[in-house]
């Protein structure tokens, strides 16, 4: 299985990629869509591969963290609680508009996005190595952290979505 979910990362990972080219050439080829020095111009398709990238890393992990271990769900319900707040929070906080023309959004970018990619990566390699350590306290958080990612990518998405519905659209649709 761990093959196939590496497999799925690669894919999406380029997938991510060609999106991320694909909005560059847009905000490059749009003069409309002004950028500062820390705004980039991202399409909804990225944004929502986002969260499928770490339902992808984080998701079989914590099922089968609750699988063999129910009382973990009173954590992970907790971490999933925090990471709907912070996610609605950084979609908040980072959105500057919305480019309904072109399927976008400008974001501000800080630490915060950095943090949660490197988040997601080691969860990843310590998952398939299989470096957890012993002792019920620490998995009990593990299954927290693994939840509050889950949620906070999914949360963080879905609020960019609702701040970019609520733009007008001024500019032609982009068939």
């Amino acid at each position: 299985m761990d093959t196939v979910s590496s497999v799925l990362v690669l894919v999406i990972a380029v997938l991510l990629i060609r999106e991320l080219k694909a909005g560059n050439r847009i905000a490059a080829s749009d003069p409309t869509i002004q950028l500062e020095p820390r705004e980039r111009f991202r399409t909804l398709r990225m944004q929502i591969l986002e969260p499928v990238l770490a339902l992808v890393v984080v998701g079989s992990i914590l099922a089968t963290d609750l699988e063999h271990t129910p009382v973990h769900a009173i954590v992970a319900v907790l971490g999933a609680g925090a990471g709907y707040a912070f996610g609605w929070y950084r979609a908040r906080s980072t959105f500057v508009a919305g480019y309904p023309a072109h399927r976008g959004v400008v974001l501000r970018y800080s630490i915060e996005s950095f943090v949660a990619l490197g988040l997601l990566i080691a969860i990843k390699l310590v998952a398939e190595q299989d470096l957890l350590p012993d002792g019920e306290t620490f998995r009990a958080i593990v299954a927290a952290l693994l939840a509050f990612i889950l949620v906070e990518s999914a949360a963080r998405v879905i609020t960019l979505v609702q701040l970019y519905r609520r733009v007008p659209s001024t500019l032609p649709a982009d068939g």
